[in-house]
């Protein structure tokens, strides 16, 4: 996109043109013994936490367990090997591969055999391939398959963790994202961001519409949610991660409407206002901030989620846009002019106390808090396309993730604040990107038609 088009938010632009153009069941894993339960439902566990334990420093300052992951043992039997097998393991590798907390050791450093190990040469063995645990997995066929997990500490030989998992073969990843957050959660106490999923705006069904899409946190598993052959625009979640708030042109000028998860009816937010563009669920999942118009000119407003209660938080005339709540609740960001070149602003739910955020750069726009509250991150530009950005709020010290060419915005952060997604446009293309919340690892995750604004689930299971 070209910079010098961009005077107001892009999603603001388009609304403006449309304004004026437009006429007035999921499958249920089974748990295992009762000593282990399962993740399906978010059990804590109740393994207690290994000891005498070392780590591996992080390029991002965490502490990682190194951890080796051979394929799972299973009867030879290619259909198997295909449907269950595979798809369990590399999910399985590239989850906890992907995380900050595990250290995935080389499989061809792994011994042969040696599983379990039983003996202090054999422990050692597994030891020299660069892991201090070892995952040993057993996946039994049937009807209903059976996942068996032993994760051992080399070097007391000891399990310290055991689960079993069962559901149909088709359910593989499933089951791989479920052991990845039981992993996740004996590390660190609460779980990853496995089971979390990603709204986001295509144009792939038809030119000139687009819906809202569903993806798994690594991008699989992409299926539709609306089916208005409209524009359905700038998804955001709520707290409990089962409705969907959205931009809507079904029926004439731009509105708002929530969807449940998993799609069917709409219900349309009444507002009085025009434009409504970028909305956004409190936390608390009782009000939606959003961009309304009034008299052509953009403010922040907060109404209910049935449309009662309308409040204008801004009064400006300068073009104010893109409200984000604070994990708190209690705060609200917003993009303005006000000052100049358009930055990020903080203001409470009266609209008072505004305070500016952001100051590098001649553009920053479309705020999204971390979880903790701690950072924001942000399309950012100083000098040729936008970029990500992430500025700590304590010091306001400000640091580019993004690279390379093209037009990199509208962040969103995992819930567990381990990852961040963006959209990238280069050329004709939109695509949506996934990376470490460092801006490592990133990867385009869509590829069919044009992908934007992504919005991550905000619970973790």
């Amino acid at each position: 996109m070209n910079p010098a088009r961009r005077h107001v938010p892009r999603l603001l632009v388009t609304a403006l043109l449309l304004t004026l153009a437009v006429p007035f069941t999921a499958t249920t894993l089974g748990q295992g013994r009762p000593a282990s339960p399962t993740a399906p439902q978010g059990t804590p566990l109740t393994t207690q936490q290994p000891t005498d334990l070392s780590f591996v420093i992080s390029g991002t300052g965490g502490k990682r367990f190194p951890i080796a992951i051979p394929p799972a043992i299973a009867p030879l039997n290619p259909e198997l090997q295909g449907q269950v097998v595979d798809p369990f393991h590399s999910t399985l590798t590239d989850d906890l591969g992907g995380s900050n907390v595990f250290l995935v050791a080389e499989p061809g450093l792994f011994p042969k055999g040696m599983r379990p190990p039983v003996t202090r040469e054999q422990g050692d063995a597994w030891i020299v391939s660069g892991a201090q645990f070892l995952l040993d997995t057993e996946i039994r066929p049937g009807p209903q398959i059976t996942v068996v997990v032993h994760l051992y500490d080399l070097k007391t030989l000891k399990s310290v963790l055991d689960k079993t998992y069962t559901g149909e073969p088709r359910t593989a990843r499933q089951m791989a994202h479920f052991l990845a957050n039981d992993l996740v959660r004996w590390a660190t106490g609460k779980p990853g961001p496995f089971l979390t999923k990603i709204a986001f705006s295509s144009d792939r069904d038809a030119p000139g519409f687009k819906e809202i899409y569903l993806m798994d946190f690594d991008g699989e598993n992409q299926r539709r949610v609306t089916n208005y052959k409209s524009l359905s625009l700038a998804p955001d979640w709520s707290a409990d991660s089962t409705k969907i708030v959205f931009q809507t042109y079904i029926k004439g000028p731009p509105g708002i409407s929530i969807v449940m998860k998993e799609g069917g009816e709409r219900r349309n937010v009444p507002v009085p206002t025009q434009l409504n563009a970028s909305p956004s669920f409190s936390p608390d999942g009782k009000s939606i901030a959003y961009c309304g118009s009034v008299k052509g000119n953009p403010e922040i407003f907060v109404a209910g989620i049935d449309g009662s209660n309308v409040r204008r938080l801004t009064d400006s005339p300068a073009i104010d846009s893109t409200p984000r709540w604070t994990p708190s609740g209690r705060e609200l960001a917003f993009t303005s002019n006000r000052q100049g070149s358009p930055q990020i602003y903080l203001m409470d739910l009266e609209g008072t106390n505004v305070r500016r955020l952001t100051f590098a750069g001649n553009w920053s726009d479309e705020a999204s808090f971390s979880p903790d509250g701690s950072k924001i991150a942000f399309a950012c530009r100083n000098e040729g396309d936008f970029q990500i950005c992430i500025q700590d709020l304590l010091s306001a010290r400000t640091v580019q993730i993004s690279n390379g060419p093209g037009a990199h915005e509208n962040p969103t952060w995992s819930p567990d604040g381990s990852k961040l997604a963006w959209e990238l446009t280069r050329g004709n293309s939109t695509q949506i990107i996934i990376a470490g919340a460092d801006g490592s690892n990133a990867k385009a995750v869509t590829s069919q038609g044009n992908n934007f604004s992504p919005a991550w689930s905000k619970s973790l299971e």
